[in-house]
């Protein structure tokens, strides 16, 4: 054999050797990737379990944080309910005690009211006079109506009429008032004479004290044996009405109003005792 082909056939060994070795590593290498891809499959894949069941985990506390939230809301709904009730009934109570402090002003304006009606009774025939001096004066504006508008001539006869009728009936009245105001003015001037004080005249009557504040008395009446007409005689002669308990005399009080439907005197207390306080239960008689 030649040189030059043992020298090919070293290289051949050579590079066949070298093919191996090369090969070997290769394959070891090989044998390591697939070794690292299950390894890293397989984390992956617990990686991805762990990550569901987290998933999962985050689910189930988001539904029981709606739930929670749902829960909530009904309680906030119910909480805003009860603090609208609550609110509704403040403002009822507000309402109540401004109905009281209207009640209290009420009857602090009746001893004034009472006066103003009693001065209107005496005025009553002024005023009657006046007005029958009114209607007159509108029976002439319809006569000159009359004769200025004749297509309207029926209607006016018939106004005419009527007011004549008015006038007549008032002028009776007049008349009447006038003549009782007389014998009444007759009556008291006698009885004066005799030392009669006009608000000592009063009916047998009896009953109970039912509300006090200041000078305002409200008494119940519980005994009227002769079923008088109790709200005539005060617009007539206010009477005095005697206060008192078991310890004795306490307050002298003037009628100013009869209450029907509460079967009840509305008073104003002309003068009391120093010490005397009086309280609701408190007994009251006209002719003690």
């Amino acid at each position: 054999m030649s040189p030059i082909g043992r020298v090919f056939i070293v290289l051949n060994l050579i590079l066949a050797s070298t093919f191996v070795v090369v090969s070997g590593f290769l394959l070891q290498d090989q044998a390591d990737y697939k070794k690292q891809l299950a390894d890293t499959t397989e984390k992956l894949t617990a990686e991805i379990s762990l990550k569901d069941q987290q998933i999962g985990d985050l689910e189930t506390q988001r539904g029981a944080a709606e739930t929670a939230k749902a829960t909530f809301q009904q309680q906030f709904s119910a909480a805003q309910v009860t603090i609208q009730s609550l609110q509704d009934r403040n403002k009822q109570l507000e309402e109540a005690n401004k109905s009281n402090e209207a009640n209290l002003k009420q009857l602090a304006s009746l001893a004034e009211s009472q006066r103003q009606d009693i001065k209107a009774a005496f005025d009553q025939s002024k005023a009657a006079y006046d007005a029958s001096i009114a209607a007159q004066e509108a029976r002439d504006e319809a006569v000159r109506l009359k004769d200025a508008t004749v297509a309207e001539n029926r209607d006016l006869n018939a106004q005419i009429a009527a007011l004549n009728e008015t006038v007549e009936t008032r002028n009776a009245t007049v008349a009447s008032l006038t003549k009782d105001n007389k014998e009444k003015d007759l009556l008291i001037a006698v009885a004066r004479r005799n030392g009669l004080v006009p608000s000592m005249v009063a009916p047998d009557l009896a009953g109970t004290v039912t509300m006090a504040s200041d000078r305002l008395v409200t008494i119940s009446v519980a005994n009227n044996p002769g079923e008088v007409d109790i709200q005539e005689i005060i617009n007539n002669n206010p009477f005095r009405i005697a206060i008192y308990d078991e310890q004795g005399y306490k307050a002298e009080a003037v009628a100013t109003r009869y209450e029907p439907s509460a079967n009840a005197i509305l008073c104003n207390v002309m003068f009391k005792k120093d010490d005397a306080v009086i309280r609701s239960g408190d007994k009251a008689r006209t002719k003690l």
